[in-house]
């Protein structure tokens, strides 16, 4: 018997944003997040989270509309990008391949399951969607499910019916007449013709003569009526994932020998090499697993800052990791597995070597080189965030996140105005004396100095983050003192205080 799964996610767009928010450290509940496009000279909404719907905004709503209905600063708008709900979808698909072998993406924002036979393995249909719908919600992501014998049935009641339902063979009828004709997945003007003829329900439809709806309404009424109805073969395109480069070998009998255990590891990574070449691609991360005879298998991650798949470079990262493994009373087999990998671009490395630069490729083994040596929480890059605060305009991550980071959003805009070339990790109070509260400086009290300024400019306003729950306006002057040093100070707009918040060498 066909069981079908359909899986529904009524705010994608939201659920996305929010876990992003997340990831930065940008969480507000009090915010109304809006997700807006471009409809001819005006933006309209989209999306609208929770908050801002219980307040009265709906997409379809212009934005100047929207901003009415909600209160001042606690609105947060962002453009839709229908790029990233898409990748987003195709990632929750791969996701849900835990839960069943068949799975498709119902675009733009759900689905669908071939959950025949699964039902055994997670004891139940209940549990079955449970575990959906408590997994997604982990992730972050809302999701309303249902399980029917069709696939047009069960995309009905995800989004129409009661969530969570399930639907046993022969009931599809009953379960979906009392549904508005929109769960039929028809055109808008199809459902618009027969919202004229007082046709709103499935069961008003069915009431209907057949003969007479396909002269009318053609015959994709009675396609999709007989598909949800399981009168009419529906298929799905099932999502493929490609497996990741792998490679095992294994032995006759557990070996505790290095040397052939070594020898074994090394022939496997030339054929990962290869494999990785055909593909035109380079491992950002490897996995060598040793399946020992006494103990649980071992794993050793090898993490490049750089896609690379050259043998002589991955061998000098993956060997001390080997080294220092415990093999047991002998190993079984090695397998290695290339769980991270992005497309290495062809470049001409003698080219780029001229004139003393150094190649992409030998800055990667550099800082491979370092991270294996060190760890990867010692090895850091900086990186720019989009804030205009000072302090929170750079930071450092690890350097062997930067594949991770590769696919994310990340600012690249340059500081605006000069900017001091030391930036004091906290900004330090100090004592001002100004000919107005706006400026100009005449003296400061810093620490023990006491200091007579000659230059004052400025001042340079810098506002708070709304997102940040900052209510902090800062006035900036760049100050030079009679010694001809440069200082970067600035004002509390709120409460008057003055600090000193780095220097030109």
């Amino acid at each position: 018997m066909k069981r079908a799964m359909s899986v529904w996610f009524p705010m994608l767009a939201i659920d996305r944003m929010r876990r992003r928010d997340r990831r930065v450290g940008r969480v507000d509940d009090r915010r109304a997040i809006l997700v807006t496009e471009r409809s001819g000279q005006r933006h309209v909404i989209v999306h609208v989270c929770e908050r801002a719907y219980e307040l009265g905004v709906k997409p379809g709503m212009s934005v100047g509309d929207a901003r009415a209905a909600l209160p001042p600063g606690t609105v947060r708008i962002a453009a839709h990008a229908t790029g990233r709900d898409a990748a987003a979808l195709e990632a929750l698909a791969t996701w849900a391949l835990r839960i069943a072998p068949v799975v498709s993406v119902d675009p733009p924002d759900g689905l669908l399951l071939d959950v025949r036979g699964c039902a055994n393995v997670w004891q139940g249909e209940h549990r079955l969607l449970a575990a959906a719908v408590d997994g997604l919600g982990r992730l972050g992501i809302n999701a309303r499910a249902a399980i029917a014998p069709t696939f047009g049935c069960a995309w009905a009641l995800a989004r129409h019916g009661s969530n969570g339902s399930i639907i046993s063979d022969g009931e599809q009828r009953k379960a979906i007449g009392p549904l508005p004709i929109d769960c039929l997945r028809l055109e808008s003007s199809t459902v618009d013709e027969l919202a004229s003829l007082g046709v709103e329900r499935v069961d008003q439809l069915l009431a209907l003569p057949r003969r007479t709806l396909p002269a009318r309404f053609g015959g994709t009424l009675l396609m999709h009526l007989d598909q949800a109805l399981g009168d009419a073969i529906e298929t799905i395109e099932p999502i493929r994932p490609i497996d990741p480069p792998r490679v095992e070998r294994l032995f006759e009998g557990p070996t505790g020998q290095w040397e052939a255990i070594e020898w074994t590891t090394r022939d496997l990574l030339t054929s990962l090499c290869a494999s990785l070449h055909n593909r035109e691609e380079g491992a950002t991360r490897i996995e060598v697993t040793l399946t020992r005879s006494d103990l649980e298998p071992t794993v050793l991650s090898a993490v490049l800052s750089r896609p690379s798949r050259d043998i002589r470079h991955l061998w000098a990262i993956i060997r001390p990791k080997l080294e220092s493994a415990h093999l047991g009373f002998g190993v079984e087999a090695v397998t290695l597995i290339a769980t991270r990998t992005e497309r290495l671009p062809h470049e001409q490395s003698q080219l780029l070597e001229k004139g003393g630069r150094i190649s992409r490729h030998e800055e990667g083994r550099l800082i491979d080189t370092l991270v294996g040596r060190l760890g990867e929480s010692r090895v850091l890059r900086p990186l720019t965030r989009d804030s205009h605060i000072p302090e929170r305009a750079v930071g450092v991550e690890s350097i062997a996140r930067r594949s991770l980071r590769a696919h994310k959003t990340t600012s690249t805009h340059e500081p605006i105005g000069d900017r001091p070339t030391a930036l004091f990790d906290r900004p330090i109070l100090a004592e001002a004396i100004a000919l107005t509260p706006d400026g100009p400086v005449l003296h400061l009290r810093w620490g023990n100095e006491q200091i007579r300024i000659r230059c004052c400019i400025g001042p340079e306003r810098i506002g708070p983050e709304w997102w940040a729950g900052d209510r902090e306006t800062r006035d900036y002057f760049k100050l030079q003192d009679e010694t001809g040093r440069w200082l970067w100070a600035f004002q509390v707009v709120s409460t008057r205080a003055w600090f000193v918040h780095g220097c030109w060498a």
